[in-house]
């Protein structure tokens, strides 16, 4: 059974979707301290993840993608930029990436799960995109129609998030932040057994220690278990998935599209 690890890297714009200010050095500052953890992290276990990254993150921080790079990890986009508003052009984005890694760029994930256009990220160059969370997730998105298991759309891999089996219940990062581990760990391998993989994705902000700051305006549900405890948290979950004998690889590889 296999694990695809993603985290998407982006500005931490939250705040900003909840009314608040947040400048742009601060908002890479809080990503790059969880990015820095996750890191050292993947090192200490030796796993393998894809880090879906904002274009305009990768400009201002080239040198934390030159890291992932040399460590064995994939980078795939997450579009140029991840502010509400700020516009969509994968195309741009993928020639960014590329640029700055010296890589080609197969894999996509829209921000916030957005709706992708396969025919347009294929005629960019893409092979795969992983922004489908086959669930309901109100206020953002109704997928309970939507294939769990992998599909082929206009020349395009749709890799969708895991959910748990058979109520879809979702996976995704804020159930690592709300449920105990254990109960985490029950759904996640209900989802292994029935698909055979587990896609499963979180930001590096989630994990920085400035995320209980009150002028970002987080919610307590998140608060409460955010920074070290969530890097406790998740560590012991990759540790227990990959003692239950889980593969860990990069979605590149998974889906047979390695260099």
């Amino acid at each position: 059974m296999t694990v695809t690890l993603g985290f998407d890297i982006e500005e931490f714009d939250f705040p900003l979707e909840r009314g608040r200010s947040i400048d742009l050095d601060t908002q890479l500052d809080v990503s790059s301290e969880g990015l820095e953890f996750l890191l050292g992290l993947l090192d200490r276990l030796e796993l393998k993840a894809t880090f879906y990254t904002t274009a305009n993150f990768a400009r201002h921080r080239p040198e934390l993608l030159r890291r992932i790079v040399g460590a064995g990890h994939e980078v795939a986009s997450h579009d140029f930029f991840h502010a509400p508003g700020a516009g969509s052009d994968p195309a741009a984005a993928k020639r960014t990436l590329e640029a700055l890694t010296g890589r080609t760029v197969v894999g996509f994930r829209a921000p916030r799960l957005a709706a992708a256009s396969c025919g347009e990220l294929a005629a960019a160059g893409y092979r795969y995109d992983s922004s489908i969370n086959p669930t309901w997730i109100p206020g953002r998105y109704n997928h309970l129609s939507a294939p769990r298991g992998i599909t082929q759309q206009e020349g395009l891999a749709v890799y969708p998030a895991s959910v748990a089996w058979p109520l879809r219940i979702p996976l995704f990062w804020i159930a690592l932040h709300v449920l105990p581990l254990p109960v985490y760990e029950l759904l996640a391998r209900t989802a292994l057994h029935r698909d055979g993989h587990l896609n499963l994705y979180f930001h590096p902000w989630e994990f920085s220690d400035r995320l209980s700051e009150p002028a970002f305006g987080v919610p307590a549900y998140l608060v409460r278990c955010s920074g070290l405890r969530l890097q406790r948290k998740i560590e012991r979950l990759l540790r227990n998935l990959k003692a239950s004998g889980c593969r860990f690889e990069t979605t590149r590889n998974y889906l047979g599209f390695d260099e």
